[in-house]
């Protein structure tokens, strides 16, 4: 179905059309990406048991560890058609989890707009990787365990993300794909592993 679509709804869709709110600055730090998957196969992950960590350092390599299984499995649903969105509930709960599930479900749907500004229904393709640069990354406690929440600033990029909507045209360009981004991902003492909860988006480019 195609309907036009008045030029401030076109304004506020570019963010989920080119890039389906996923934004990405120039770090320092190896970018941290999501590689392209076959589609050929549901995601199957499976959940690894973490004890609490020892210290800031093992809980900061734990949570973008999980960052990057979270873009991999987010690649995975997507690029399978976002239609099964089970595998993100190893990686994710909350606005976090919530945020994933709805992108992945745009993709399967719709609506998202085309390159014209037009708004389409139906199952869009999805090709290419996101990629996340941490630029710092701290612990605190969470839920009684020292450094049980570690926040991770950083940058989300999708320049190498490729969407075309279900009218076989291309998704509309975010014309800022890096933006600022700021991960929190916790320690969940009942299942003993990681889970990203939230991802805020900062409001500025990178």
């Amino acid at each position: 179905m195609l309907t036009k679509r008045p030029a401030s709804l076109i304004a506020a869709a570019v963010a989920i059309a080119g890039a389906l709110t996923l934004a990405g600055c120039t770090g320092t730090q190896p970018p941290v990406s999501s590689p392209t998957v076959s589609t050929s196969e549901t995601p199957t992950p499976t959940p690894t048991a973490f004890e609490p960590p020892a210290d800031e350092a093992e809980a900061i390599a734990a949570a973008e560890a999980t960052i990057t299984r979270l873009l991999t499995i987010q690649a995975e649903v997507d690029q399978a058609g976002g239609t099964d969105t089970a595998a993100y509930d190893a990686v994710a709960t909350g606005k976090a989890l919530q945020l994933y599930v709805a992108n992945s479900t745009r993709i399967a749907e719709g609506p998202l707009l085309n390159e014209d500004g037009e708004s389409i229904d139906g199952q869009s393709t999805v090709e290419g990787a996101i990629t996340f640069e941490p630029l710092s990354a701290y612990g605190q406690e969470w839920q009684d365990v020292p450094n049980g929440l570690v926040i991770v600033p950083g940058c989300l990029d999708t320049t190498d993300l490729k969407i075309t909507t279900a009218d076989g045209k291309p998704a509309m360009q975010n014309p800022n794909p890096r933006n600022q981004v700021e991960y929190h991902v916790g320690y969940d003492v009942d299942r003993k592993t990681w889970l990203v909860n939230d991802r805020i988006d900062l409001g500025e480019t990178c």
